[in-house]
């Protein structure tokens, strides 16, 4: 195949992958949205800080962490650093010797702490499907305390985790620390700091999730990497067609291509639970609507240029070959090496729409700046038509008209002319 089709095919199959990279990110970024996975990320974290979900809970009843959120039955999905450390400073000052005990959140590896992040969205979604009456008891009034008061109050409430008590004063031991807004700034820098890793847990769920979603994406469209890459390869006019296409919008800076690169790494950007991202959640919206749009404009390209994907219409569903009439490839195989290959075809697009659409669309750019340089294809030029000055005779020797043959017809046997 020469270098130019290789090109072309390269740029159609990393198209299709780019498309279907916009797919799973909306998809995935819709799902995370539903289910809170942002919110219940941040509660996992608080619970695994404190080293107690009771605490966790007293300080999310607290006033100014409620007041975060915009009704009763959802967590915040950013909580300021200083409001926390006000809201923990009150929680253990009006501490129920008596009635509140530490529950330790459970001890899980990594892998199952990041299950374990969905499916407690999943189960928060539910719940709060049904309206309850408020159960969020209100905190007795605490007056500031002074340091003494806290260390004291500290050191002798009972029923607090162990470790969080040791943490806590810890912070508050150091000499430096002499006034209450100094025991705040304490306590907001160890959350901040713990907060930095909460970034990579989000990252790695959204990971997982893709990567889920991008298998049932790749099935349900049944997706085929080689079948779309071999039809690339054998026709010529689909290929050239689909590079034709990319190549014009990207020169011309569509908005279907380029500017849904730039939304896609916009809204990957958008997973710390920072300040600054925090107040994007809004321009994160406009960015969803405007990929959306951008999505649906690009499957109509993908359905015009007829690529294979999908599933064939009619009752068929297998392929059974004949002689006479060969199968449709996008119809399941009926041995097990056509199996082997059919599932090892839709793996190849899952891993490849879990890379992310930015990472395909630069590639793409990258592939249309090399088509651009590399010579064009050479064109077939459709054959002359054949005349009768150079039909070819048996021994190869062009035949050529002869004055008599031009004249009329001139037969040896014919009498001589009279004298």
């Amino acid at each position: 195949m020469p270098g130019s089709n290789i090109i072309d095919v390269a740029i159609g199959v990393t198209f299709v992958f780019a498309v279907l990279s916009i797919v799973a990110s909306a998809i995935t970024e819709a799902i995370s949205t539903v289910l809170s996975l942002r919110a219940v990320t941040l509660r996992q974290a608080i619970e695994r800080l404190l080293k107690d979900r009771v605490m966790a809970e007293k300080v999310y009843r607290h006033p100014l962490i409620d007041g975060l959120t915009k009704d009763d039955d959802t967590d915040p999905a950013y909580i300021p650093s200083d409001l926390f450390a006000r809201a923990l400073i009150d929680v253990i000052v009006a501490w129920d010797d008596d009635n509140d005990r530490a529950k330790a959140p459970e001890r899980l590896g990594m892998l199952k702490a990041i299950v374990l992040i969905p499916w407690r969205a999943i189960a928060q979604f539910f719940r709060n499907l049904w309206p309850r009456t408020n159960d969020r008891a209100e905190p007795s009034e605490v007056a500031t305390p002074d340091l003494e008061q806290l260390r004291t109050r500290l050191a002798r409430a009972k029923g607090i985790h162990s470790g969080t008590r040791a943490a806590l004063t810890a912070l508050i031991a150091d000499e430096k620390v002499k006034t209450h807004d100094d025991v705040v700034l304490r306590i907001a820098t160890w959350f901040d700091r713990t907060m930095e890793g909460v970034g990579g847990w989000y990252k790695r769920t959204v990971t997982l999730m893709i990567a889920i979603v991008s298998v049932v994406i790749a099935v349900v469209l049944n997706v085929d990497a080689f079948v779309v890459v071999d039809n690339l390869s054998k026709d010529a006019v689909l290929r050239q067609s689909v590079a034709t296409i990319v190549t014009d919008s990207i020169k011309h800076e569509s908005e279907d291509v380029r500017t849904m690169g730039e939304a896609v790494a916009d809204r990957k950007q958008a997973v710390r639970l920072t300040p600054e991202e925090a107040a994007k959640l809004e321009q994160d919206r406009k960015t969803g609507e405007l990929l959306r749009k951008r999505v649906v404009a690009l499957k109509h390209s993908l359905d015009s240029l007829s690529v294979p994907m999908g599933w064939p219409e009619g009752e068929k569903w297998f392929c059974r070959p004949t002689n006479d009439e060969p199968c449709d490839q996008r119809l399941l195989p009926v041995t097990y090496w056509g199996w082997a290959r059919r599932i090892a075809g839709w793996l190849f697009t899952a891993v490849a729409m879990s890379l992310g659409a930015p990472f395909w669309f630069d590639l793409l750019n990258k592939f249309v700046n090399l088509r651009a340089a590399a010579p064009p294809p050479a064109k077939v030029q459709p054959k002359p038509a054949t005349s009768g000055a150079d039909v070819p005779l048996t021994d190869g020797s062009p035949r050529s008209k002869r004055p008599a043959d031009r004249n009329g017809s001139s037969r040896s046997d014919a009498p001589p002319p009279l004298s």
